[in-house]
């Protein structure tokens, strides 16, 4: 019995097909990788953009403000403006004036009834809870 020591077998470690499955399963992995965090990073962006687009809005409404504000102090000084705030803002009249105020009156709820007789009254009311257990 006698061994021989220099075959070459399939005793390899490391052989090339293996390399290969492990290298191919690691750069698979990284690529599914990427494309979650390419995934985030795209969520975050639209995130961002949105909070952009809002803080624009309100920038915008800053200077519409800010306009109104400065027209405010334009016409402070004038006696127009000044009767205008005095009637919009704060009830004043002139003498001699008389103010008028207009009233809506409210819309009745449906299927509300004005009668005066209480008998009607009464048979629309059970009218309505006699048509509930029919429905």
């Amino acid at each position: 019995m006698v061994s021989d020591f220099n075959k070459k077998g399939n005793s390899k470690f490391f052989n090339n097909n293996l390399l290969y499955k492990i290298g191919g399963v690691f750069i698979l992995f990284f690529i599914v990788f990427m494309v979650f965090e390419d995934i985030k990073i795209y969520n975050k962006k639209q995130e961002l953009i949105s909070q952009i687009n809002i803080y624009k809005k309100q920038i915008e409404e800053l200077k519409n403000s800010s306009k109104n504000l400065q027209n405010e102090i334009a016409n402070s000084d004038s006696v127009d403006y000044l009767e205008k705030l005095g009637y919009e803002q704060f009830g004043q009249t002139k003498p001699g004036e008389t103010e008028y105020m207009f009233v809506k009156t409210p819309k009745k709820p449906e299927g509300y009834v004005v009668s005066k007789n209480p008998w009607e009254v009464f048979t629309a009311w059970f009218s309505g809870i006699w048509s509930k257990p029919k429905n």
